[in-house]
């Protein structure tokens, strides 16, 4: 019986050690948490919606008209530096904007109501106190696909055209395993506790980048891992399909680039395909990720300057 004992001794003194480790990671997470709170530099314009602030970035001439207002999509941490291949090719010809939704980027991190109406509600008076007046065209990524549709049924007269990033439609979610993605999202918060996410990384661009800008990147991404915000927005995403289904389809000029659907699954092309025949847009399909403004920045720029040209010149 004593090489039990030995044994047990031993695995007792491993458990500790790791308990000791991970304690010692936490801490050293929280403290690098406070001090990268110091260093993020904001890199558009703050705006206070709703008693908080809230980051713009609005680049390009102002002359031509309608701005390009670039929408990301869910859990990207940085949007101003995420759509920086993109808008770098744009703002020599055409104003954008990107406006960081409260749990994104600079913005603040809110403990308010993130249905799609809220949302959007925030980021038209983040706009407007940037100083920018509609009508729009929309680049919305991902889940930003669902605040664009929205905006175009809501308020017509403000949405000139739509530009979707690989964008979602509302039946995108149809085959959502919803308790499987709130457990994932449950675990990841979890873990970002502890400071898995410095080992684990995040939506790191691998050009176009400064290297202040790649620092500035890193640090947002640790901050804003599944925040309450982006969390908030999670629960509400199917409530946020819905509300857009029920509203139909809008009648604006739309221009789809579509992914190849392997980072996210076989669902994906089929629904967007489906949507875009309905809707009348044109649709061109990459073989390439879901951030396809990241991989095919020349080509989305060539064909969106195209698209303003053709509908708005």
């Amino acid at each position: 019986m004593r090489p039990l004992k030995v044994v047990g001794k031993a695995s007792a003194g491993l458990v500790a050690t790791a308990l000791v480790a991970v304690g010692g990671f936490t801490a050293y997470h929280h403290i690098a948490l406070h001090e990268e709170a110091g260093k993020l530099k904001p890199a558009g314009e703050m705006v206070q919606v709703d008693g908080h602030q809230m980051s713009v970035q609005v680049e390009g001439p102002k002359t031509k008209d309608p701005t390009i207002v670039l929408i990301a999509g869910a859990g990207t941490a940085s949007p101003i530096y995420s759509f920086k291949p993109l808008t770098d090719r744009l703002d020599g010809q055409f104003r954008t904007a990107v406006v960081e939704r409260f749990g994104y980027g600079y913005s603040d991190i809110v403990h308010t109501d993130r249905d799609v109406a809220s949302v959007l509600a925030d980021d038209r008076e983040a706009l407007r106190l940037a100083g920018e007046k509609p009508p729009y065209v929309l680049a919305p990524h991902s889940m930003g696909g669902l605040e664009a549709l929205y905006w175009a049924q809501k308020y017509p007269n403000e949405v000139a055209g739509i530009v979707g990033l690989d964008m979602a439609v509302p039946h995108s979610y149809d085959e959502l395993d919803f308790k499987g993605e709130k457990r994932t999202m449950d675990l990841g918060r979890k873990l970002k506790f502890f400071g898995i996410s410095r080992v684990t990384g995040g939506d790191e661009l691998t050009t176009d980048l400064t290297g202040y800008e790649r620092a500035q990147q890193k640090m947002l991404t640790q901050r804003n891992f599944l925040n309450d915000s982006q969390y908030a927005e999670g629960l509400a995403l199917l409530d946020n399909a819905a509300t857009v289904q029920a509203g139909g389809i809008p009648d604006v000029p739309m221009l789809m680039f579509v992914s190849n659907g392997k980072e996210i699954g076989d669902f994906w092309v089929p629904a967007s395909t489906k949507f875009a025949a309905e809707a009348g847009a044109r649709l061109v399909q990459l073989d390439v990720g879901h951030y396809v403004f990241q991989y095919e920045p020349d080509l989305i720029a060539k064909k969106t300057t195209a698209f303003m040209d053709a509908h708005f010149a």
